[in-house]
């Protein structure tokens, strides 16, 4: 399914189902051509979670470094090494990528970075419920600015952040109308 919706939009055709945010089957079908094969976005999928499997590691150890110091990696293995972050990466689908984008937000979060919302609007594009750290970035810059200009910015970044799931949220009314 999520292949599917990534042929979809890669050759600009209007996506037949909005049940699935686009991003993952995107990423699929790219590493599927890497991967080749019988079943390449099989395989993509497969080298997708391996990828983001190991980089998850390694922002989930940046991001408890922030929180914990010198013993996050330790926090970090005993997290990626769970059995059911394993049997996920047998699976291509969405979750392992969904908590690649979440773990390297929340490092760009608290390493202050404006590149958070980017990696908010990717995560979104990867699963609707990741909308929430667009969200939580943009309260924690309200809260955080220290003028009119900076609470304008962050506005601004979260719109814009907003934009993708916002139009394909948009695409999910028209095409309930037509149906």
């Amino acid at each position: 399914c999520f292949v599917a919706i990534g042929r979809e939009i890669l050759s600009f055709q209007i996506p037949s189902d909005y049940k699935r945010v686009p991003l993952t089957g995107i990423l699929q079908i790219f590493f599927g051509k890497i991967a080749g094969g019988d079943c390449p976005e099989l395989r993509g999928g497969w080298l997708l979670n391996s990828i983001s499997h190991t980089l998850t590691l390694v922002f989930l150890w940046a991001a408890a470094r922030k929180l914990i110091g010198v013993h996050a990696i330790w926090f970090a293995v005993i997290a990626i090494i769970n059995p059911f972050g394993i049997q996920l990466l047998t699976e291509s689908i969405a979750e392992t990528p969904m908590l690649f984008f979440i773990w390297i937000t929340f490092y760009l979060i608290f390493i202050r970075s404006k590149w958070a919302y980017l990696m908010a609007s990717f995560a979104t594009m990867v699963r609707y419920e990741c909308a929430a750290l667009i969200a939580g970035m943009f309260v924690f810059d309200m809260i955080d600015a220290k003028s009119k200009k900076e609470r304008l910015m962050s506005f601004a970044y979260a719109a814009l952040a907003s934009i993708p799931l916002a139009l394909w949220m948009l695409g999910t009314i028209l095409s309930q109308n037509t149906g």
